[in-house]
């Protein structure tokens, strides 16, 4: 089975989030299983050294409203996997992915219906005669479209739906999809086509799957996804172990597991002196993420204060909108040594503080997936979360009398309950004997991607099969 894959960032080339992590992780696990995995995405500026990369075509050109535009194709292959990059330096040689800390690149719209449009002229060729397309998020989702005389089953997996590539009508007509269902509410919206035009949509967890379905979570395509149903399935997300294992990981001051877990003491005092936090016992506290309304910014920041009074040390690593930033600023003047504000991308320094911390914030308004809770899971760092979508399928709450449970649920989308969440668990850090029963049975947990790889290849069967039923009758 031959599947091409394609994302507008992937792990460890371009990452923004954590579709970066699934479009690395995903094809990884599935070549392992056996198939064979074309891993497409653009050549952006951000991709460091790249003379790792091979030419494989030069010149090839697609049309775009009557204007040819030329583009070249890279090519490396690792852990079993093609990956193709699309090179246009007019569009993808810039020092953003998507756009800068002051806003996203204006001409986004023709960028990303010049890559798909360029993704299948490359398989062209190329000579890659696809089973399957696996799309990724807006960026991708016109493909099944733009395909659509091929007979090539798509899957569209939603990472985030709030995010839908919406732009002015004069888009289709620059796409040359005019006539097509491309249109919503008179704008050109990438993903309403790719979630009408795909033969299967998959969210990136079960619990997300039923929350997009409803007016609260569904970001006005709600009424599409009830239609489609049928169509809709939530296959949670894994974590690659290779990457995220304190056991194995390199980047540590000392590596540690499940059984042996004493270097994330060690790990936690590097931590402190790396970040400027004085070396005490205080509980620490980490959060890992982008500073969007999304991530439960709005509601950390005004608990900060109240977080910080109670021998309690917080580690920010983030990066995204300037108000937030500066309000972040603002609470680290108040409390010079409570908080170390990393306001950057540092992959080295995530790993460390998963490693460093005793416990890992995900109050998020909403959460498709939940990536980073099971990343704490890894490294012994206990999850305090706002239980939905994601987070709901991957975290249990904690029941101190009975001992069971892996994080603290907070009981609604609150500052007051965030406060109270944590507290929780504080109570229970300060329980030494309780807290190291619940460390070393989360770190026992396993979130592989064998599971979400045999349910992702079950579904490109079925489409397979349907597909060829549907040709010869």
């Amino acid at each position: 089975m031959r599947v091409v894959f394609v994302s507008s960032e992937v792990a460890p080339f371009a990452k923004t989030g954590g579709l970066a992590d699934v479009s690395s992780a995903l094809p990884r696990a599935l070549a392992k299983k056996g198939l064979k995995i074309s891993v497409f995405m653009p050549l952006y500026k951000v991709i460091k050294k790249k003379d790792f990369l091979i030419r494989k075509k030069k010149n090839l050109s697609v049309n775009l409203k009557g204007v040819p535009l030329d583009f070249g194709v890279f090519h490396t292959a690792d852990g079993g996997v093609d990956f193709y990059f699309i090179k246009r330096d007019k569009m993808f040689a810039r020092s953003g992915i998507y756009g800068t800390a002051k806003g996203d690149f204006a001409d986004n719209a023709q960028r990303f219906i010049f890559f798909q449009k360029a993704v299948l002229a490359a398989v062209r060729n190329l000579g890659i005669k696809p089973d399957v397309f696996h799309l990724n998020d807006w960026q991708t989702a016109l493909i099944p479209e733009f395909a659509a005389e091929e007979g090539v089953p798509a899957v569209l997996t939603v990472h985030n739906l709030a995010y839908q590539g919406i732009y002015k009508s004069k888009f289709a007509s620059y796409a040359w999809l005019e006539g097509k269902r491309v249109l919503l509410n008179g704008r050109f919206n990438f993903l309403y086509s790719g979630l009408v035009a795909s033969d299967a949509i998959t969210t990136v967890s079960p619990s997300y799957a039923e929350e997009v379905k409803t007016k609260r979570f569904g970001f006005g395509l709600d009424f599409l996804l009830r239609k489609r149903d049928a169509c809709l399935k939530g296959i949670l997300n894994g974590i690659d172990y290779s990457e995220w294992n304190p056991a194995s990981d390199g980047m540590l001051a000392e590596k540690y597991d499940a059984e042996n877990p004493g270097g994330k003491i060690k790990c936690k005092r590097e931590l402190q002196r790396r970040l400027g936090l004085p070396a005490s016992d205080s509980m620490l506290v980490a959060f890992i993420s982008r500073l969007a309304e999304q991530k439960g910014v709005d509601i950390i920041i005004p608990a900060l204060p109240e977080i910080l009074k109670s021998n309690v040390q917080v580690a920010v690593l983030a990066t995204g909108d300037d108000i937030y930033r500066r309000k972040l600023q603002a609470v680290k003047k108040k409390f010079p040594s409570g908080i170390s504000l990393n306001l950057c991308f540092n992959n080295v320094l995530s790993h460390r503080i998963y490693a460093g911390s005793d416990v890992f914030l995900m109050p998020s308004l909403y959460e498709p997936c939940g990536l980073g809770s099971m990343i704490a899971f890894s490294y012994g760092s206990v999850p305090v979360v706002n239980p939905v979508g994601g987070l709901k399928d991957a975290v249990s709450p904690y029941n101190p009398s009975a001992g069971k449970g892996t994080g603290f649920f907070m009981r609604n989308y609150s500052s007051a309950s965030l406060v109270s969440s944590v507290r929780s668990a504080q109570a229970c850090w300060l329980m030494k004997q309780k807290w190291a029963h619940l460390v070393k049975r989360i770190m026992r947990l396993s979130f592989s991607w064998d599971k979400s790889a045999e349910e992702y290849i079950k579904l490109y069967g079925k489409l397979i099969r349907k597909k060829k039923r549907g040709r010869n009758a």
